[in-house]
């Protein structure tokens, strides 16, 4: 048996809750047990309903933020969370035979560190970090003023590596300019192609529906959505956008419809548990996903997996995991008339949307399942033991 020890399983680790990075971490722990690892796992919040036997895991954070937090409450939880980790993967270390250790989630260009590799005197374990993602987007004020120093620390993280992890190859790219290039390697996240699966519906629908799921705060463009949809709405009398989610920008969106007055098109359904998204995605005809700049997208693979063509913005992530004109159609940001466009062509094109959600599911089989990400960490780690 291999013993990896993980300092961040992501701020929430979870096998149910809304928290793409919690679920992957999970997901990935479960996927690699047949190959026999063992998995000490922190993480700032635990939620699990179904425990894994492969995993031991230890909480070290006290309160729960969000990416739009209180700058002072977010960050002393951080300072929390990255003391906590440190000593508890200490504790960790001195007890137990450790073979790899693995910086898992959150892990961003520029952004992210990790006090175990960076305050670690004698490295006996090889170190990997990632997958790691990169912001696209203007980062917040307080990010910003912190930048110089949380760059420092990242690059120093980076320098006691012996791999990294990206999630895409844009990332890679931005990699190679500071690091050995072979040995960074692009894994991306995946999703349960046994959850999010095609469903038959025999029944006919009585209208069409544009389905988005997320955190609900501006960088996820949902405003153009909303746009799009009044212009799609006086082509198509039978559509319905529905809007899974929550998040600060809720009572703007609001706002928003009934100044355009399509109250009667937009259905606000709240927070869902992921368990649950599967039906959502299928129930919908196309999913949109409009960000001003998204480092991945794991709704867009969900969506996929569930045989739903995919509108996304043409820029980070979502340019690089949707085939334009194959598996979705990809559009320029914060640009409503041609995202209404773009959802007006394909609602008029029944066997276009059926095609591309058949290579949507295809696509998501071969590169995006768990079972061939669990393969690829296998083949990672074997190459560090």
């Amino acid at each position: 048996m291999t013993n990896i020890l993980v300092p961040s399983a992501s701020h929430v680790l979870t096998d149910h809750l809304l928290s793409s990075e919690g679920i992957s971490c999970y997901n990935l722990f479960q996927k690699l047990e047949k190959f026999g690892y063992y998995f000490e796992a922190i993480s700032a919040q635990v939620n699990i309903k179904k425990p894994l036997k492969n995993v031991t895991v230890h909480q070290t954070g006290s309160f729960e933020t969000s990416p739009t937090s209180n700058p002072i409450e977010k960050y002393l939880s951080h300072i929390e969370i990255l003391i906590h980790s440190y000593q508890k993967s200490q504790e960790i270390l001195q007890k137990q035979k450790i073979d790899i250790i693995h910086h898992m989630l959150p892990a961003v260009y520029n952004q992210t560190f990790d006090l175990l590799a960076i305050l670690t005197k004698s490295k006996r374990q090889p170190f990997v970090f990632g997958p790691i993602s990169a912001h696209v987007y203007p980062r917040p004020i307080d990010e910003k003023t912190l930048s110089k120093l949380t760059s420092t620390l990242h690059r120093k993280t980076i320098q006691n590596c012996d791999r990294l992890i990206t999630v895409t190859n844009q990332v890679k790219t931005l990699y190679s300019k500071i690091f050995d290039t072979e040995k960074i390697l692009t894994i991306p996240l995946g999703v349960d192609t046994n959850l999010f699966a095609p469903q038959k519906n025999d029944s006919q629908k009585d209208n069409h529906e544009i389905l988005f799921a997320g955190y609900l705060y501006k960088l996820k463009g949902v405003e153009y959505l909303v746009k799009a949809m009044q212009i799609v709405a006086k082509n198509h009398k039978d559509v319905k956008l529905r809007i899974v989610g929550n998040g600060p920008d809720k009572s703007r969106l609001t706002k928003l419809v009934k100044t355009l007055k399509i109250e009667d098109k937009v259905i606000f359904e709240g927070v869902v548990p992921h368990t649950q998204m599967p039906k959502y995605f299928q129930r919908c005809d196309i999913f949109c996903f409009p960000t001003l700049g998204e480092p991945f997208g794991k709704a867009i693979i969900e969506a996929m997996a569930c045989a739903k063509p995919v509108i996304a913005s043409n820029i980070g992530g979502p340019a690089e995991i949707i085939q334009n004109k194959k598996t979705g159609l990809l559009v320029p940001p914060a640009k409503p008339k041609i995202l209404a466009t773009k959802i007006i062509e394909l609602l008029d094109d029944e066997k276009k949307m059926e095609q591309m959600g058949a290579n949507a599911r295809k696509t998501v089989i071969e590169r995006y399942s768990w079972e061939k990400i669990g393969e690829k960490y296998h083949q990672l780690y074997q190459t560090l033991t």
